[in-house]
């Protein structure tokens, strides 16, 4: 499979990510996004951000944050991976293969950055 079907989302979404950090007074400090495809087809965009959000961590991983990513992704789900550096994860695929909750991110088999 290629998550190269969802390169159309995932540019726009690249687009519109700072605008909606900004509109929530954090500095959209973003290092790359990278665009990727679990073995079970759910292609993920990842928002790298720059390590000097660091010193900010929880106002970037405030529940508040991410549900407004969502809601201006409309309706994507949103989630984060800060165990190295931060990264936003936008799931692009129908969420039909994830559980009710997803405890961790799914490993990925191929990625392509922007």
């Amino acid at each position: 499979m290629s998550a190269n079907r969802y390169l159309p989302a995932a540019e726009a979404i690249a687009h519109v990510i700072p605008t909606i950090l900004a509109e929530q007074g954090l500095d959209p400090l973003i290092s790359r996004f990278v665009l990727t495809e679990t073995e079970k087809g759910d292609a993920w965009l990842f928002v790298v951000m720059d390590d000097r959000v660091l010193e900010f961590l929880a106002s970037y991983t405030a529940a508040g944050v991410l549900s407004h990513l969502s809601a201006a992704l409309h309706g994507h789900l949103v989630m984060i991976s800060s165990s190295a550096g931060l990264r936003y994860a936008v799931l692009l695929s129908p969420s039909e293969n994830l559980p009710m909750t997803t405890p961790r991110l799914p490993v990925l088999h191929s990625r392509q950055t922007l």
